[in-house]
């Protein structure tokens, strides 16, 4: 008889992993979810009544599962050989690196560095609750990239800094199924079928919630599920800020009072709801009831919601890259976040415009309320002046309740009338913080007459360029870094670096004219290739060709004829930019088509690139 494991992967790698050798051992009989820490729970409550022998999962996510089940749980280990994979990685990083993470990571990362001779402070925890002040600690001290769990990597993540996670290898997942098999030899637990929750409520169509001091679930009744978008029974457990990050400060007003209700109007899985939030108890063991229910159609514009940035949003740390000009932009951008001044971010496409207005978000005095970002060239006037300014029935995002920054994508593509009312907006005082941005600079836009001038004045003293890949080539190294870390833990993969002459003698090489996006698309598709630990030369070439086929493919599918329409700067950018597309951004190739040395392609492209 086969042992049924339930493994539950921490990260979507390790998934892929446990799937590839549990498929050439038959001993086995293994469903794999992935979830950290407390998300966790609700898999693991589940899964009490399907009599699973034995539970796998890593880290500080085994800790949390052995608190709540009495079914077997083994520790899936990281190996020396996970750890060197990683120090090999950022062997040459121009960040300064600490390890932190729970003493099976430390105890190993402490031997591979004795052999290694290399100094690298390690911070050991135990409880997932001491991550934010361990990794203040080892910031403090100058680190800026860690390694370690994933609780530690997304923690630092949050924080607004690097991290790489330490990822176990095949090794290391054959030790745990042996490990499985001993266990299982062992001893056998009987499993008993608990009941997750009572049905007290569950006809009520007031949504209930109750959420311990901490903002993790309780109880959460079938209506309070309905309404956030769950189902029944699976929201146990679940951490409120998790779903939502407004909850996290709703709770916190809460708590401030315990003898007055908070009472919000938030919309929620499309539906508007009211809530009231008490907070009885003492500090120590508070606990929070919650009461929803919906709301008439009604106050407010329910199309901003698809503009609004829910995902986690990014920091002034997480903009890879040590050159001059990068931490130039970086300093300008984050002396402006302080302000209230509106902000005029200028770049070309795929350099980072987006992770800047998230940083600046972030770093706002209003970094607690919501981001919206409106794709200007993607809508009409209509829909760009119903969004901000709304309707008699309706409010816009100007006014709207919890509104902390509304960023204009392409501001050349909003018109002048809506440009002259923006400015009266700001100009009174009723807007929140507005952010704009546009492939050219602000007075370029404005000598073509594409702006306002009175609007683009606003941004005199409030304005910065993102640099363009190609002026920081130097970057190139630990962005690739931090892609392959990220690529690592999404498929399973152990590739701890690139080759130096792929670095040195191909990527430095190229101009770039899709910047750090382009970079990315490129990167990802060799990585694909990649069967080792390294990215090499081999890897490269067919990634170049995979990319190449596929700019050729979007050229034929949309029809490629160049249009000979405009000056004759504006057709030589088209041809430039069509040949060195179809010749996988490969220079050489398309200074040979076009009949060109070199040093001339690279004049006209870089004079192309910057106006």
């Amino acid at each position: 008889m086969k042992i049924k494991v339930l493994a539950i992967a921490p990260y979507p790698g390790l998934k892929d992993l446990l799937q590839q050798v549990s498929k050439e051992d038959a001993r086995f009989e293994i469903d794999i979810e992935v979830a950290d820490l407390k998300k966790a729970i609700p898999i693991v409550a589940s899964a009490k009544a399907q009599s699973y022998d034995i539970i796998m999962s890593r880290g500080g996510t085994s800790n949390v599962i052995r608190e709540r089940v009495s079914t077997p749980v083994v520790d899936i280990p990281v190996s020396g050989y996970d750890i060197l994979r990683v120090l090999t990685l950022v062997k040459n990083s121009n960040s300064k690196v600490a390890v932190i993470g729970f003493p099976n990571i430390c105890r190993g990362a402490a031997a591979v560095l004795s052999v290694l001779d290399f100094e690298i402070p390690i911070y050991s925890i135990e409880r997932a609750a001491e991550v934010p002040a361990t990794l203040q600690k080892a910031f403090k001290h100058g680190a800026t990239l860690v390694l370690g769990d994933v609780v530690t990597v997304s923690t630092a993540q949050e924080m607004g800094y690097n991290g790489i996670l330490i990822t176990s290898g095949q090794e290391s997942v054959l030790e745990a199924l042996s490990e499985v098999e001993r266990i299982h030899e062992v001893v056998m637990k009987a499993r008993k079928n608990e009941p997750l929750f009572g049905h007290i409520l569950e006809h009520q169509r007031t949504g209930v919630l109750v959420a311990d001091s901490q903002g993790v679930l309780r109880y959460a009744n079938p209506a309070a599920a309905l309404l956030l978008g769950y189902e029944a029974g699976a929201m146990a457990g679940m951490s409120l800020a998790g779903i939502e990050p407004i909850w996290e400060r709703y709770l916190e007003e809460a708590a401030l009072d315990a003898a007055l209700p908070v009472r919000k109007t938030k919309w929620f899985n499309n539906r508007q709801l009211h809530i009231e939030i008490i907070a009885p108890g003492a500090t120590e063991d508070r606990t929070f009831l919650i009461y929803m229910y919906p709301l008439e159609e009604k106050a407010k514009n329910r199309f901003s919601s698809n503009f609004e940035v829910t995902d986690r949003i990014g920091t002034f740390g997480q903009i890879i890259g040590s050159s001059v000009v990068i931490r130039q932009a970086i300093k300008r951008a984050a002396a402006l976040a302080a302000t209230e001044k509106p902000v005029w971010i200028a770049g070309e496409a795929g350099t980072g415009k987006h992770l800047f207005t998230q940083a600046i978000h972030s770093a706002s005095p209003h970094k607690s309320d919501s981001l919206y970002v409106l794709p200007c060239h993607q809508l009409t006037d209509i829909e760009q002046e119903s969004l901000l300014f709304g309707s008699d029935s309706e409010p816009g995002l100007l006014y709207a309740e919890s509104v902390g920054t509304i960023c204009l994508q392409q501001i050349q593509h909003v018109s002048s009338q809506l440009q002259q009312r923006l400015l009266e907006a700001i100009q009174a005082g009723i807007a929140p913080r507005l952010i704009v941005t546009s492939l050219l600079p602000r007075k370029t836009l404005i000598k073509k007459e594409e702006v306002h001038p009175e609007f683009a004045h606003l941004f005199t003293d409030s304005s910065f360029v993102v640099p363009p890949l190609r002026d920081r080539l130097e970057d190139i190294g630990d962005i690739a870094r931090v892609l392959i870390a990220d690529y690592n833990s999404q498929h399973g993969k152990q590739i701890v670096g690139v080759r130096q002459e792929v670095l040195d003698d191909d990527l430095m090489q190229r101009l770039w004219p899709g910047n750090v996006k382009q970079l990315t698309i490129v990167l990802e598709t060799m990585l694909a290739f990649t069967t080792g630990h390294y990215l090499g030369p081999k890897e490269a070439k067919e990634g170049w060709l995979k990319v190449k086929d596929t700019l050729q493919m979007e050229a034929s599918n949309h029809n490629s004829v160049i249009n000979l329409s405009g000056t004759w700067d504006q057709i030589e950018r088209r041809v430039l930019l069509e040949i060195l597309q179809n010749e996988g951004m490969n220079q050489s190739k398309t200074a040979k088509r076009l009949g060109i040395n070199r040093s001339t392609l690279w004049r006209k492209l870089k004079n192309m690139l910057q106006n």
